[in-house]
């Protein structure tokens, strides 16, 4: 996969929400919220069962590229896909030598 063709996005969906532990009334239980949740990335998968978002990417020198912070979730929880841009002013490149500490 060439990351730098794949789509930067921010997914918003929804997922369980676990209640706290104890007893709560029935109008608590009746009244129990879903959670609404949020993801940066890249848009890996994106098909009829389901999204993956990856995080992180590192191109690593023998060519084996690696993901991290990926998340699948069910294309029925997905409530919007925001496709990003990255802009051309928002960029910093370093430009210096890193060192041990």
């Amino acid at each position: 996969m060439k990351i730098e063709d794949v789509p930067m996005v921010r997914v918003t969906w929804m997922d369980a929400r676990d209640m706290e532990s104890g007893w709560l009334s029935e109008k608590e239980i009746l009244a129990a919220p879903l959670a609404k949740c949020q993801d940066v990335g890249w848009l890996v998968v994106n098909n009829d069962e389901r999204i993956v978002v990856n995080r992180s990417w590192c191109h690593e020198e023998s060519g084996e590229d690696e993901g991290g912070g990926v998340t699948a979730i069910p294309k029925c929880c997905v409530i919007e896909i925001e496709y990003l841009e990255v802009s051309s002013r928002a960029r910093w490149k370093f430009t210096g030598k890193y060192e041990n500490i």
